[in-house]
């Protein structure tokens, strides 16, 4: 885990998952902006800290999926913090068997489901963000709403940086993923053209390094997931007069992009993001479903014929 200096009060510890650092004017306080997959990316995060004489004294949880939060238990437990987190996203993070819970269709999830990359331990939140400028001690920070790739997932601004958790990947991160992963098709393209318009002297995603030629790297992140709803539109041509069942299409775009999940956890993953392209499609009438032989079918709705 390498400590990166962005501009000054502005930092980050470069890893699979990234994590945030700001520290305040006066040198007093200073905020992670996400706590890593496990205790023990939070351990090293505050161990450097701790040996740059750095203070930790607000923590700050962009979105509730496990790799973001799973060490956040371990840095409330043996420190004095104040935590942030967005509505609704902590919720999840009070309560996270509801991670695994709605990518298993709502059920009780099985066993294999309920693991560190799913499941992060329970985290109690002081603070609910709002979209907009934030003021505490010496701290001047804006909030920034980002959905789609969660539900209410925010960023932060702070000395024009922006840390943008997982509204975006990093190239190399993007052409490793294939179909990454979202909620909402709709709201994050919205959320990567806002991005785009978004005038910072450079952005931090989530996966990926520091930029600050951040427009090429987010339209690439358009590009692909244009491209991936473009193909669901495809194979609903190819089956226009009988239709698709929903677990044929998902089939069809994981082996087009020979994606073969290790496990149901990945499956889910994949399932819920192809998911969400049918779902746009179908809010703009480019595609319908309806019920047949006991399972969802889709076909091309009258927009895309």
């Amino acid at each position: 885990m390498d400590f990166i200096e962005i501009k000054e009060g502005c930092y980050y510890f470069k890893s699979a998952v990234n994590i945030g650092y700001i520290l305040s004017d006066d040198k007093k306080h200073g905020m992670l902006i996400d706590a890593g997959l496990e205790s023990s990316a939070a351990k090293k995060a505050l161990y450097i800290l701790q040996e740059k004489n750095l203070p930790f004294t607000h923590l700050f949880i962009t979105h509730a999926h496990a790799d973001h939060f799973g060490g956040a238990q371990y840095l409330q437990t043996n420190y004095k913090i104040h935590t942030i987190a967005p509505s609704f996203e902590e919720a999840i993070m009070r309560n996270p068997i509801l991670e695994p819970m709605y990518l298993f269709h709502g059920n009780s999830p099985l066993k294999e489901m309920r693991n560190k990359f799913l499941e992060a331990p329970a985290i109690q939140i002081d603070e609910t963000c709002e979209n907009g400028l934030w003021t505490e001690e010496s701290f001047h920070v804006e909030f920034v709403h980002l959905p789609g790739h969660s539900y209410n997932q925010f960023g932060l601004q702070y000395k024009e940086i922006l840390y943008a958790a997982d509204a975006f990947l990093g190239l190399e991160i993007l052409d490793k993923h294939k179909i990454p992963f979202i909620v909402d098709a709709a709201a994050n393209l919205s959320t990567l053209e806002y991005l785009m318009q978004l005038k910072v002297e450079g952005m931090l995603p989530g996966h990926g390094s520091f930029s600050s030629n951040y427009v090429n790297t987010i339209r690439s992140n358009i590009d692909v997931h244009q491209k991936l709803s473009s193909q669901v539109i495809k194979f609903l041509i190819a089956c226009e007069d009988r239709g698709l069942s929903l677990e044929d299409l998902i089939a069809k775009m994981l082996i087009k992009h020979e994606i073969e999940p290790a496990n149901l956890g990945m499956y889910s993953l994949f399932r819920t993001a192809i998911t969400a392209y049918l779902i746009q499609l179908i809010k703009e009438r480019k595609a319908v479903y309806t019920i047949k032989e006991g399972r969802p079918f889709i076909f091309l709705g009258q927009s895309s014929a």
